[in-house]
Formats: structure tokens, C-alpha cells, sequence
């Protein structure tokens, strides 16, 4: 189920906010290596992961500071904690950046990580629009095929699998509403529409610095 994302647009302010789109089921992959600490990088044969994408890591006995937070047989529940973001080094490696290991013993045995795998976006189109209530007037309207009405452009990201709501600076400079509510859907190349969003509040505030 989609969930609430509330958002801020900032007057006379560049906006730019993104979406990542996975599979509903979390797969597996086996960590088989930690060669390096610092900065600290996990051999995963074949991970397939975009740059920034999140996971989850449970099954180390050692060093048990590599498992994220939840440890649990049901991989539903591994990703309930917070997540690392991947940092991509090759095909087989990853960075986890931010984490401080140096001080850790050495990787025994294997580990699991755990992520929801990217949807290939190709062909695949954004939509947006804010209202001043559920079904009442259009404030804006963001879509990423440029044939259809809009005020703001979204961005089908194929690498990162995401999508992505922008306006431009001067575009927000001349927003007139303060508040409404929105939300975003994914349109697939067979038609298809899913919901990113539940709907959510989006407040216009004004600049400090212009």
C-alpha cells in the first residue's frame, strides 16, 4: 500500500524530489567477502543494485554490527529497520557508505542482504497533480511525457529506478497557493496505473535567502 509522503516546496527554490519503484518481494543475495573496511565494501556476486538504492543486512555472526537492526526469519520484517544505501563499485561490489568499520573483526562465515529488487522504468511515464482537496481544483501538474498538459516536468530515472517530481526556481517563484494535497502515479508501458503516493500534503512556504 502506497503510504503518505508530505512535501515542502520552497518559493524561488529549485524542487526536486524522487521516488524510488521496487518489486513488492524482497530477494535475497549472499554476502561472500568483506575486502576492505575502510572505506567498507561486500562482495555480492551479481547484486544488480543502482547507485543509492537501499538494503538491509541480517545472518552475520561476525562482525554482528554488519546486520541492520531487525533480525528475523521473515524478510518482510529485516526491512521494517532502517536501511543502508549502496554505493556501486562493480557488478560484484559494494560501498556501504557513512559506516565506520575499521575497528571491526574480520567477516566469518556469509551474511544475506536483503532488498527490494528495481523495476526496469523503461517505457514506463510519471504523473502528478496537486488539488486544493481531494478532487477539487488543479494547482499544478507534473508529467514526464512531454505530449500531455503540465506545469512541472517528471522524470522517468531508468538507471536509478525512479521517478522524479521538478520545478524550476522561476516556477516556484510564481506559485500563487500555499497548501494542497497530492499525490503520483506510475503509468506502465501496457497502461497500467499504480499509485506511488497515498494522497499527501504539499505546502508552499516562502524563501528566506533570494
Amino acid at each position: 500500500m502506497a503510504e503518505q509522503i508530505d512535501l515542502t516546496i520552497t518559493r524561488g527554490k529549485t524542487f526536486e524530489f524522487g521516488f524510488l519503484y521496487a518489486d513488492d518481494e524482497p530477494r535475497q543475495f549472499i554476502i561472500e567477502g568483506m575486502p576492505s573496511k575502510a572505506p567498507l565494501r561486500l562482495t555480492v556476486q551479481a547484486h544488480g543494485l543502482p547507485e543509492g538504492w537501499p538494503f538491509w543486512v541480517t545472518c552475520v555472526k561476525r562482525p554482528a554490527e554488519l546486520n541492520t537492526a531487525v533480525q528475523s526469519s521473515d524478510a518482510r520484517e529485516v526491512i521494517e529497520a532502517e536501511p543502508y544505501f549502496v554505493t556501486v563499485v562493480d557488478e560484484n561490489t559494494i560501498e556501504v557508505p557513512g559506516v565506520v568499520a575499521f575497528c571491526w573483526k574480520d567477516l566469518v562465515g556469509q551474511g544475506l542482504l536483503i532488498t527490494r529488487p528495481p523495476v526496469d522504468l523503461t517505457g514506463w511515464h510519471c504523473r502528478a497533480q496537486v488539488r486544493d482537496k481531494a478532487g477539487g481544483q488543479v494547482l499544478f501538474s507534473w508529467h514526464s511525457d512531454p505530449a500531455e498538459t503540465r506545469d512541472g516536468t517528471a522524470i522517468v530515472d531508468v538507471g536509478l529506478s525512479a521517478f522524479f517530481l521538478t520545478m524550476d526556481a522561476a516556477t516556484s517563484a510564481g506559485l500563487s497557493w500555499r497548501r494542497g494535497v497530492y499525490d503520483v502515479e506510475a503509468i506502465a508501458p501496457t497502461g497500467q496505473i499504480y499509485s506511488l503516493t497515498a494522497i499527501s500534503q504539499m505546502v508552499v512556504e516562502n524563501e528566506v535567502t533570494a
